[in-house]
């Protein structure tokens, strides 16, 4: 790597390292490393990059950024700290055999160190035996080299980077064998003649153990069916019952699966698997052709679709999400977490499955999580809620790394969304407890026995005025609901009413088709009628409900904080279609709903 040094214009001095680096099996990986002046043997800060960016993601040349989400939490910030700061594209992406210029934005414009003996440049989705192989490989070397202390290792990023840390989190200081291609000239193959999936230790390429010391991940995902194709069971297993995410398979949220899948090698920031390829673990292309096709209650029946949908939720749960099973939290590694309330990608309870997987193992498990309005569009990402968590997380880090400054309190933080007319002039607040279900204080159940009907019918155009990929930040429309949509509306409330939680919906319903959608949303009424804010939604897949006698069916919509001005009223809307954020199911269906419960977390 080259390297050169240079004083940051508010004074921090550091030496910064620029290069390609070959990863375990040879791939070239494209990497950055900030040091402070004159300093080895020091503590290392790993920072993950997001979906369709590279190493620059958190990279920055001061410590306060115009960034809210970076500012004083980057790789300046970290250098004047006395942390080293890792940065690194990952395989596939830009510079790590991506399309960037030199490879003219074609597979086979790369270089021949990305594809020969059959290496697997492309991207693998985060990947346990690649993607995060490839940041323990890249780590190792830097201790080899002595410039990092191998058991003062903290990751962190967000998004997709939240990802990779929770996963080299979880990994418990081993290695993932399963990965193709090792390269030779890298010595001995520490997973030579181990299973796919099996765990060995995490040694530096000369054989030094290394240990995660804390790791903050952002606005990332426990599961990615959960978050990619929710089926509503994942409130039931966060709160500590039987559920299954896959069973029914869930409902794609279309709109973004379609954004993320073109920002890769359609928006030219990645190579996904050449169709050339037999490699199963991480084809991109088909999976996405598939669940683009379903799934609905005819393509389930397709040997074909049910073949590569389950292929695809193999992988995504085994591999590349946190609550794989062969990633169990035997060393507590002190965690702390922010997870977006607004967050229509990954939403607040994939934070929660995570706290319940890390909980179940060790009750007292050193994990912390901070909920706010932050995260993927629509979020808003204020600039308080972010100063505050990044300022408690260079605290945390502090003293789990450094044994400097005061010890962490590992509580549930939540700050309310300040979006709607009646409160964008509120000031920030958090509350805090021991959980995101303790916050609250008591529940309001609001009850009708008016009767409702939905189908899954063309969606109207509430639907697209709230899609998040179409649009951004608070989604405050003009009051109405459309044709097709069954809606009930509460009388005003005399107070301020404070939501903090999840709340949940219960429904008397019967159905003409097997796998029928059921999506819900919460709006807020303004006082004069003529505004509703999106407060909450969520999908349910109902099995084995049709026409006859009403059956119930409870689910929870996404969790959120927020403050119900005096006045204002609470809507609850049904609808069988929610295109384009939900993929619509292409087999006729409608829903009658008898009755319905509404229940609301309270502060």
């Amino acid at each position: 790597m080259t390297s050169h040094a240079r004083t940051t214009t508010d004074g921090v001095k550091e030496v910064l390292y620029s290069g390609k680096v070959p990863t375990w099996d040879g791939v070239p990986l494209d990497v950055d490393v900030a040091v402070p002046a004159g300093s080895c043997h020091i503590p290392l800060v790993s920072f993950g990059h997001g979906w369709g960016n590279s190493k620059t993601d958190w990279e920055s040349d001061t410590v306060k950024s115009s960034d809210a989400n970076k500012s004083g939490w980057n790789t300046t910030a970290m250098v004047a700290q006395g942390f080293a700061a890792l940065t690194m594209s990952n395989r596939g992406w830009h510079g790590s055999c991506g399309p960037d210029a030199s490879s003219n934005a074609q597979p086979s414009g790369l270089p021949a160190a990305c594809t020969q003996n059959g290496r697997q440049y492309w991207i693998h989705l985060m990947d346990v035996r690649y993607e995060v192989r490839d940041e323990q490989w890249m780590i190792g070397r830097l201790v080899d080299a002595g410039l990092v202390d191998p058991a003062r290792i903290v990751a962190t990023g967000g998004s997709l980077g939240g990802g990779i840390t929770w996963l080299l989190t979880l990994a418990n200081d081993r290695v993932m064998c399963g990965g193709q291609g090792w390269d030779q000239a890298n010595g001995r193959d520490p997973c030579a003649g181990k299973a796919d999936g099996a765990l060995v230790s995490w040694t530096t390429p000369t054989g030094r153990r290394l240990h995660v010391a804390a790791a903050v991940p952002e606005y990332t995902w426990a599961s990615l069916i959960s978050a990619l194709v929710p089926n509503g069971r994942a409130h039931v297993l966060a709160a500590g019952t039987s559920s299954s995410l896959r069973t029914p398979i869930g409902v794609p949220i279309e709109s973004y699966i379609a954004g993320l899948f073109a920002d890769g090698s359609v928006l030219g920031n990645g190579f996904y698997q050449p169709a050339t390829s037999t490699d199963t673990t991480s084809n991109l292309p088909a999976w996405f052709a598939a669940i683009n096709a379903g799934p609905n209650s005819v393509s389930m029946q397709s040997p074909a679709y049910a073949s590569e949908v389950n292929q695809a939720l193999d992988q995504l749960s085994t591999y590349k999400s946190p609550l794989s099973d062969l990633l169990v939290p035997d060393s507590a590694v002190p965690v702390l977490q922010i997870q977006g309330f607004t967050d229509p990608l990954f939403k607040p309870v994939e934070a929660e499955l995570m706290r319940a997987k890390v909980l179940a193992k060790t009750p007292r498990y050193p994990i912390a999580t901070v909920f706010g309005d932050v995260g993927h569009s629509y979020a808003s990402n204020p600039a308080d809620v972010w100063a505050a968590f990044n300022a408690r997380a260079l605290q945390f880090v502090r003293y789990e790394v450094l044994r400097q400054g005061p010890a962490p309190i590992f509580d549930v933080e939540a700050s309310l969304t300040r979006c709607a007319p009646a409160n964008q002039a509120d000031k920030l607040s958090f509350v805090s407890g021991a959980s995101l279900g303790s916050l609250h204080t008591h529940e309001l159940e609001l009850t009708s026995s008016q009767s409702g009907v939905t189908s899954n019918g063309a969606a109207g155009p509430e639907s697209a005025q709230s899609d998040p990929i179409a649009n951004s930040g608070c989604r405050s429309l003009t009051a109405g609901t459309d044709s097709g949509v069954a809606s009930w509306t509460w009388s005003a409330a005399k107070r301020d009413q404070v939501l903090v939680g999840t709340p949940k919906v219960g429904l008397d319903v019967s159905a003409s088709g097997p796998d029928t959608e059921v999506i819900g949303r919460l709006w807020d009424v303004s006082a004069d009628g003529t505004t509703q804010t999106l407060v909450a939604r969520d999908v349910y897949r109902m099995t084995g409900i049709t026409a006859g006698p009403p059956a119930r069916i409870v689910f929870g919509l996404s969790a959120n904080g927020w403050r119900l001005a005096a006045g204002d009223r609470w809507k609850l809307e049904i609808t069988g279609s929610d295109a384009p954020t939900f993929q619509p199911d292409t087999v006729p269906s409608a829903l009658a709903i008898s009755s319905v419960q509404l229940t609301l977390p309270i502060l």
